[in-house]
């Protein structure tokens, strides 16, 4: 009986041990694919990077729901820093690999763009990143809808070896390389014709009565085709494209805000990330421990109990099943602590997320002397502005003002912005025989 107690003990073991394997990361695998030819301006195509879903409930959140977050590892304020700090890098990202024209981080879809990418945050906690990135153009062309995932190695945040690569940059540089690669496969004609699109749909969402059936929306697969053109020099469909331009100016001052934040957090965020890689870590550690020490445990009684009816109850056999007993609660008891002490690591986590609140700064747009200025969130101050774009566009002056754009706390920036327009060879935009840039 001795044998069969003992040989319980080391089956138990074997099942909740299981087989382990350790995995050897290499950081920084996926290198990013440049363009390597010049692209006609024709064929550059706009990219609107959405802000993306943090994955976590919007506004308030119950205190259940936010005890469940929590406790699978899932951290409110983090995750949407994150969904602004990720939206960013992924628009770096693609600048830097050359392949496109104007890329911003916009609050929501923008017909601004001739391509909307969107992702959702599945799972980020420094040591796992997974993302549901979805990405379409203006004819309703799907490019991506695919989830990536990357487990980090602790070499990727050596700073020092690596400081100008985001340690889930392997992620960044696979949607970049694959939104390339959907590019590559495009015949002039075809980018051209995304990029009409695009100004005729913002035509008609602003004067549907001129430009609403200009473009087809088929129902089953939800795809766009032209119908007509406007008529070359059509002053109605010149008018739309100045709003388009105008709009542009906007999201690029916005952005202005999401890059301050971007850099200001930056330095944190890597530093929480490399924290919580080493806390996600250890937590499963602890969850695969614990488990095993339970279920030991339980096995351990089992063995005592087994033990106990079939012995003859001469005094060495109860203290052999006493022991065996005694081990086992001690192993429940050791694994519910180091529960315990999984919980303390996602309170300390928690602790640090409450720093990563942002609050944006007023946007003033001048026209003409008359300001008009937004406040709230990025997402309202879009939202906002979209409102007074179809007011001044439906106004008897055509909207042919010129327009200032610049946050309130620093008006400065509208004359940084311009310069730096000219260097990046914008569009020029002419109003009233002058050339202004956009």
């Amino acid at each position: 009986m001795q044998r069969f107690a003992v040989g319980l003990l080391i089956l138990t073991a074997a099942v909740f041990v299981g087989c382990s394997s350790t995995q050897v990361l290499i950081p920084h695998a996926v290198e990013l694919i440049p363009e390597t030819t010049t692209v006609p301006e024709t064929e550059l195509l706009d990219l609107s990077i959405v802000v993306f879903d943090p994955g976590v409930p919007e506004g308030e959140i119950d205190k259940e729901t936010l005890e469940e977050l929590i406790d699978g590892g899932t951290f409110v304020h983090i995750r949407r820093t994150e969904a602004r700090f990720m939206a960013v890098h992924l628009r770096d990202t693609l600048q830097k690999s050359g392949h496109w024209g104007a890329v911003w981080v916009t609050p929501q879809d923008s017909l601004s763009a001739d391509i909307n990418v969107s992702a959702e945050i599945v799972e980020s906690d420094g040591s796992r990143l997974r993302l549901q990135v979805l990405a379409n153009d203006s004819t309703g062309k799907v490019w991506l809808n695919h989830e990536y995932s990357m487990e980090t190695a602790a070499a990727a945040y050596n700073r020092q070896r690596y400081p100008d690569l985001d340690p889930y940059q392997d992620v960044f540089n696979s949607i970049a390389n694959d939104l390339a690669a959907v590019k590559r496969g495009l015949s002039s004609a075809q980018a051209e014709n995304i990029r009409t699109v695009s100004q005729v749909r913002f035509a008609g969402e602003f004067s549907p009565e001129a430009f609403g059936d200009y473009v087809h929306r088929n129902g089953r697969n939800g795809t766009y085709e032209l119908q007509r053109l406007p008529a070359p020099g059509d002053p109605q469909f010149e008018r739309t494209l100045l709003v388009r331009d105008r709009e542009h100016l906007f999201i690029e001052t916005l952005n202005e805000h999401y890059v301050d934040f971007y850099q200001d957090s930056r330095e944190s965020y890597d530093g929480w990330r490399e924290f919580a890689r080493e806390e996600s870590l250890a937590i499963r550690e602890l969850q695969n421990s614990a488990r095993w020490r339970t279920g030991l445990g339980a096995a351990t009684i089992l063995a005592s109990v087994v033990y106990g009816a079939t012995n003859d109850g001469s005094f060495n056999e109860r203290v052999l099943r006493d022991a065996l007993m005694y081990v086992g609660v001690d192993m429940i008891r050791t694994g519910r602590m180091r529960r315990q002490e999984k919980q303390l690591h996602t309170a300390s986590l928690e602790e640090l997320s409450a720093s990563f609140d942002d609050e944006v700064k007023p946007m003033v747009v001048d026209i003409e002397g008359t300001q008009h200025r937004f406040t709230g969130t990025a997402d309202v101050q879009y939202q906002e502005w979209r409102e007074l774009l179809r007011e001044l566009y439906l106004s008897e002056t055509g909207f042919v003002p010129e327009v200032e754009i610049y946050t309130e706390s620093f008006p400065e920036v509208a004359d940084e912005l311009e310069s730096a327009l000219l260097k990046q060879n914008t569009r020029i935009v002419r109003l009233e025989g002058d050339t202004q840039s956009e």
